[in-house]
């Protein structure tokens, strides 16, 4: 364990047994608690898939990608199978008519049928250094053709990440990194100990060079760089109808610097429309803001997208575009709304369902819509957003002007769209207990109305695990705000799996208590899967996943309420839900502990320091402990103007002024170490650009020289959610010795 991960001791003596093994972390602990790690950890996890019909009317072929950790390895292994099911009308499960079998597609970067010609697939693929665009035709390879020399590694995330087909299958267009430059001398070694001035992307595209789209010619294996719109970073590219090859593509500004963009929707963009071999200057921006996901309608007569303000939150409330390919017009499909209606209501000229909080998806599905052979004409769009403390499938009849909720948003499960194909869609259904099954969805009318049926393959919809229990908690009567709710995860019964925190024959109330509110701010926790929180609670402990206003999911009302009080209003609702909690006696408060990631780092810091003595140890993920500091060194250095309420500009970057760094100062954990008394462990990413560490290592080092207890372990090589499997199993065997120690 140590060789992955650095330590620091800290200065205290009762909270360094954590360090050491701590309350019971004999050799049958210790093995528990890896155990737990890799029950909970381990099960493949889907992250892509498809649905085609077949020549049976009622037997679709379902195309199902998953990731899953190998802990022999240490890495993370991607798997693609294809299922063929039946759908049975007036039952729930889908008849398996063959299961498939698994192949490791670890090396292709993506791959896409043609929606024209659905023998043909083209493949992305990296084999050691070199790069290689394949064709294949009824799972024969036709055409391999070696792209190495034109550009560097493909871009297959879901920011810039580009894989379309030609109308005439003639070309391939995606996204890569630009080729490298050629040193000024003509010799290969110039570049090795001077670069330019030029910036990457922030967080996940550390050292990636500026993307670029490629259009590979399949007759002859030329690729050419293609001549975008200048000043941006082109991605998410596709082609329009037409003989012209046109296309369509997203541009992020490049402004005066470029700011991180995972997890930002609000970076300036452009949608913009040329020529595939045209110059750039014949390229046209048709809509100007903070957009993303541009998809074609089945019509081909439109495109439609998301649009979110840009500045200020980092993520909220999107609204859906339409821009008309004939006229230019750009009207909007679906509005952002304020604050959800109990009822249906129109806004906008959009008929709502009830409750219906507004938009809430980073990305559209790659296949989104969705048709009804008894309404052929209809164009619906179906997509994941999250509603309240759930993620539903959520339908969009763009020509009608209705949406359409097509799962439950009670506490059931949460949902994600794959994908769609005719008149099916397929989903993943999870909850808090099991990561979750594939379901295939079929259309029918429900009088005037769309409605989905929704058939399950394999264990039902997620839910088999009886080992754990979870529940929605309502916000307490004085923090009556609808805009914050918790999702309280717990193992259902004392047992021996739970003896290290909860032995068999304790008292519901005597259940220790982790309270782990989500970072962002503005994300969310939902009914999915969470891995973290299942592997706490198969060892005892109650998991308070906590909602704040500034949530996702509530409307675009609480996402902007929470700004310019991220120091005091989430504060007093954390507080308030494991308070409930503890007064609902489902916990002990004497056993509360509390854990973290980057915002809820920022508050739990806080907390350490104006609540000492609530939490009996905390557990602090890449915190923001010092606002100025991160200011200064994160790839989002907007995001501490924006929380704390102040201008900024991407054009012209405000300086960090005396007075805002007074402001900044002030509203810092940094500012408060004195305070603290409670066991603090600082889990950090060596590679973290959003949060850069060398402002928890300084805070380590003030809470050390203040006699405080903490410790402090840093990952190297591993960024901000601290994802490499074995970031994950020392963060996780960690954590759990350090809340033993402290509870013992």
């Amino acid at each position: 364990m140590a060789g992955i991960a650095g330590e620091m001791r800290e200065g205290r003596e009762s909270a360094a047994g954590a360090a050491e093994g701590g309350a019971g972390s004999g050799d049958g602990m210790e093995g528990l608690v890896r155990e737990t790690f890799e029950a909970a950890f381990g099960p493949a996890t889907v992250v892509a898939g498809a649905v085609r019909a077949t020549a049976q009317a009622d037997v679709v072929s379902v195309d199902v990608v998953t990731s899953q950790r190998d802990f022999v390895r240490d890495t993370k292994r991607r798997v693609a199978r294809t299922v063929v099911v039946q759908l049975v009308a007036g039952q729930t499960q889908a008849r398996v008519v063959d299961g498939g079998t698994a192949v490791d597609v670890a090396s292709e970067s993506a791959a896409l049928q043609s929606a024209t010609d659905a023998r043909l697939r083209v493949v992305l693929r990296n084999e050691a250094s070199k790069r290689f665009v394949e064709v294949w035709r009824d799972g024969q390879l036709v055409r391999s053709h070696d792209v190495t020399a034109a550009h560097g590694r493909f871009y297959s995330d879901s920011t810039f990440g580009s894989l379309a087909w030609a109308n005439d299958n003639s070309h391939v267009l995606y996204a890569a990194e630009q080729p490298e430059p050629k040193s000024e001398s003509g010799s290969g070694d110039a570049r090795q100990y001077a670069a330019d001035a030029s910036e990457d992307w922030g967080e996940t595209f550390s050292g990636w060079r500026a993307p670029v789209l490629v259009a590979l010619r399949l007759a002859d294996g030329a690729a050419r760089v293609v001549e975008t719109a200048p000043g941006v970073s082109p991605g998410q590219a596709l082609f329009l109808p037409g003989a012209e090859h046109r296309i369509a593509y997203i541009g992020y500004a490049h402004g005066a610097r470029r700011p991180g963009l995972v997890y930002c929707q609000n970076r300036p963009s452009a949608l913009f429309v040329g020529a595939l071999h045209g110059e750039a200057a014949s390229h046209t921006c048709v809509f100007r803001g903070a957009v993303r996901s541009p998809r074609l309608t089945p019509s081909g007569g439109a495109v439609v997208f998301l649009s979110t303000a840009v500045g200020g939150p980092h993520a909220a409330a999107s609204a859906l575009l339409r821009y008309t390919l004939a006229t230019g017009a750009v009207d909007t499909a679906v509005p952002v709304v304020d604050c959800p209606a109990d009822a249906a209501c129109v806004v906008d000229g959009v008929h709502l369902p009830p409750g219906f909080p507004g938009l809430f998806a980073d990305q559209l599905p790659r296949t989104p819509w969705l048709r009804c052979a008894a309404a052929p004409d209809r164009e619906v769009l179906v997509l994941t957003s999250v509603w309240r403390s759930t993620a539903a499938v959520v339908g969009v009849d763009v020509g009608a002007r209705r949406v359409a909720c097509h799962s439950p948003v009670d506490a059931t499960a949460a949902a994600a769209v794959l994908g769609c194909g005719g008149d099916t869609v397929a989903a993943v259904f999870s909850t808090p207990a099991a990561p979750g099954s594939v379901a295939v969805g079929r259309a029918a009318l429900a009088g005037a109305d769309l409605r989905i049926d929704w058939f399950h393959i394999g264990d039902g919809d997620g839910s088999s695990s009886p080992a754990i229990a979870w529940s929605i908690v309502p916000a307490p009567a004085e923090h009556g705000d609808s805009a914050c709710e918790s999702i309280f995860v717990r193992p259902a019964a004392p047992a021996a799996p739970t003896r290290m925190f909860w032995p068999p024959g304790s008292a519901e109330h005597a259940r220790p208590l982790v309270v782990m509110p989500h970072g962002g701010p503005h994300s969310a926790y939902t009914l999915e899967y969470n891995a973290l929180a299942a592997g706490l609670a198969r060892l005892g402990f109650g998991v308070l996943l906590v909602n704040f206003t500034g949530s996702l999911g509530f409307g675009q009302r609480a996402v902007l309420a929470q700004v310019g009080r991220m120091d005091s209003l989430t504060l007093a609702e954390i507080q308030a839900a494991a308070g409930s909690v503890h007064a609902a006696r489902l916990a002990d408060p004497r056993r509360t502990v509390y854990m973290g990631g980057s915002y809820a780092g920022y508050t739990g810091a806080l907390l350490a320091a104006r609540a000492a003595g609530f939490y009996r140890a905390l557990v602090l993920r890449n915190p923001v402990v010092a606002l100025a500091d991160n200011a200064a060194m994160s790839d989002i250095p907007d995001w501490c103007w924006a929380e704390l309420g102040l201008p900024y500009s991407f054009a012209a970057p405000p300086p960090l002024t005396p007075a805002v760094y007074a402001q900044m100062w002030s509203a810092s954990p940094a500012s408060m170490v004195d305070a603290v008394r409670d066991p603090i462990l600082l889990l950090l990413g060596a590679a973290d650009r959003r949060v850069p560490p060398p402002q928890s290592r300084g805070y380590y080092a003030r809470l050390k020289a203040a006699g405080k207890p903490v410790q402090c372990r840093v990952y190297p090589a591993v960024g901000h959610p601290l994802d490499s499997v074995e970031a994950e199993r020392d963060s996780f065997v960690s954590t759990t010795r350090f809340f033993a120690a402290a509870l013992k």
